[in-house]
């Protein structure tokens, strides 16, 4: 029976209708062989479109038997309800975006795991993606996330162009930054003392007695890593030293094992005399590790050495990595409910958290080094 003669038929009762207009096995097989619809629906149960949309949404504008009816016509079909529809209609789509400079490394991991501990409480879904602190991947990650439709971002910014989370600021949720610097003052933000962090390791290193220090870093035009070497310079000039005598910078293009191992063959042949090593975050300090054993350089004895972000790593490497501990979960949790919770909202509103030195062995903790 065609689609004409569902629109011509008159039900008596939802009985007779289901069978008047069961479909033959013929039939039923050429339907299932294209997607189903909601006009199949509506022409086997009898009624209207909106009255199938309305048993999918709001079911209870329906009553039982229409509702009984509509609902037996979607299984006799295999009706499956669009979501993507469905987003269409309520423009909302229940997705938070992330992105973060990569997902790969545990500090992020960690955040991630602190955001979807909160987002998970509101029914919502994350879509993460990472920058590897590159600017274009930035964009292009930001413009899959505005084609997808979500709700809200939580974006750590490799730059401090708003123009590139611009469009999700209108968004239900809005935007909320993992770095105040780089989002810019009317982004509500979650971040740590950065600067502080970077006078903290250094200095913990001026006071084992080192003079000649090497700072490896991500590129200059990323946020954090700016602030921490502003940190570093800090330090260096509170013990009245001169920056181009003290230290020894080498800048990566990102902050991976990969990179930070390299880092340390290029301060190797520049032969630099330098008697330790700051990197800025814990994942470069792991390949400066292994490239110095694999030299036979010791730590901290042959090469102090120290990190930064306290990944759950750190403290099992051997010798254990001394590094400045950021709360990374916390930091998570509270950038979701700031873009989540109404109440915590406000433009501009930032939660700062504190860095924390964490002294182990690496950086020979407790010794004095001969200068």
């Amino acid at each position: 029976m065609g689609f004409a003669s569902f629109l011509l038929a008159k039900p008596h009762c939802a009985s007779q209708t289901l069978r008047r207009h069961m479909t033959s096995d013929a039939e039923r097989e050429r339907t299932t062989q294209r997607s189903v619809g909601v006009r199949d629906v509506a022409a086997l149960a009898s009624v209207s479109l909106g009255t199938v949309s309305n048993v999918m949404n709001n079911p209870d504008r329906v009553g039982p038997e229409i509702r009984a009816r509509v609902e037996a016509a979607m299984t006799e079909l295999g009706f499956v309800p669009s979501r993507a529809a469905g987003q269409l209609r309520s423009r909302r789509s229940e997705l938070v975006g992330v992105v973060v400079p990569d997902v790969g490394n545990p500090y992020w991991a960690s955040v991630l795991r602190g955001i979807e501990s909160v987002i998970e409480q509101h029914g919502l879904a994350l879509v993460v993606g990472s920058t590897h602190q590159e600017r274009t991947r930035q964009r292009r990650l930001l413009k899959g996330l505005e084609s997808q439709g979500v709700d809200g971002l939580i974006l750590a910014p490799i730059t401090a162009d708003s123009a590139d989370w611009e469009p999700f600021v209108s968004r239900r949720f809005g935007v909320v930054a993992l770095e105040r610097s780089g989002a810019g003052p009317s982004v509500p933000s979650v971040g740590l003392d950065n600067v502080e962090g970077g006078r903290l390791a250094v200095t913990h290193l001026l006071e084992q007695g080192h003079r000649r220090i090497a700072f490896i870093n991500g590129p200059g035009t990323v946020p954090w890593c700016a602030e921490r070497r502003e940190g570093v310079i800090s330090g260096l000039r509170e013990h009245g030293l001169a920056i181009r005598d003290a230290l020894v910078e080498v800048e990566v293009p990102d902050l991976t094992v990969a990179e930070g191992f390299q880092a340390v063959e290029t301060l190797l042949a520049m032969e630099g005399g330098q008697t330790a090593i700051m990197c800025a975050n814990d994942m470069l300090a792991l390949g400066a590790l292994l490239a110095l054993r694999q030299r036979h350089i010791e730590v901290p004895t042959g090469m102090a050495l120290v990190g930064y972000d306290d990944v759950e790593f750190a403290a099992a490497l051997a010798p254990p990595l001394t590094t400045v501990r950021q709360p990374s979960f916390e930091m998570g949790a509270a950038a979701a409910r700031l873009l989540l919770e109404p109440e915590l909202q406000s433009s501009g509103q930032h939660v700062q958290f504190v860095p924390e030195l964490v002294p182990r062995m690496s950086s020979a903790a407790g010794l004095t080094v001969l200068g």
